[in-house]
């Protein structure tokens, strides 16, 4: 779940408020909100601002500078993947080919290379393991506790999927990308 509700209801406004302000419908943001549609990386980054604005205090006489706090996209989500990480995760579902596999994010038992499970719908996927996922600065992958799940840990990684035998990790390339490379056209 996002936390865009979370801030609509903390500066006590309205589905209308936010909606018109944003040129949305009501009914849209509340898809929004309620994780049943994602939208462009256009009103990802309208929302934070828009919300951002609102914690924004003008200078006061006693201060001689204005206070303006920043929201990343990412703390909308609720996601510990990056804005980045979306973009290059979104961009592989929606182009690998399917004679190259599925874009698939897979769980796989700790340290051992047998999925348990993989899911190859990017809403689903964010819908249950928004901030969950989360990256370190160096490059490593924390482990995905399912707390509903006797809180059992499983490794991540992200996979181009034909059968168990044929796979292609891409997790690094897709999160630490200084080039993305293209497998739509091997």
């Amino acid at each position: 779940m996002n936390n865009l509700s979370t801030l609509r209801n903390f500066f006590m406004l309205s589905l209308q408020d936010v909606a018109g302000a944003l040129n949305l419908t009501t009914a849209e943001l509340s898809q929004i909100e309620n994780g049943d549609f994602i939208p462009s990386v256009a009103t990802w980054q309208a929302l934070a601002e828009f919300y951002a604005d609102k914690f924004h205090v003008p200078a006061l006489p006693d201060m001689d500078e204005p206070v303006h706090f920043r929201l990343s996209i990412d703390y909308l989500m609720n996601i510990g993947i990056t804005m980045n990480d979306l973009l290059a995760m979104q961009w592989y579902f929606n182009n690998t080919r399917s004679e190259l596999g599925d874009f698939s994010l897979a769980l796989y038992q700790s340290n051992q290379p047998i999925i348990e499970e993989r899911l190859t719908d990017l809403s689903q996927i964010f819908q249950r393991f928004a901030g969950y996922l989360l990256l370190n600065h160096d490059g490593t992958l924390n482990a995905f506790i399912d707390e509903k799940n006797n809180n059992h840990q499983s490794d991540w990684r992200l996979l181009l999927y034909k059968k168990d035998s044929l796979m292609l990790d891409v997790t690094a390339e897709l999160i630490y990308f200084t080039e993305l490379t293209n497998y739509t056209i091997m």
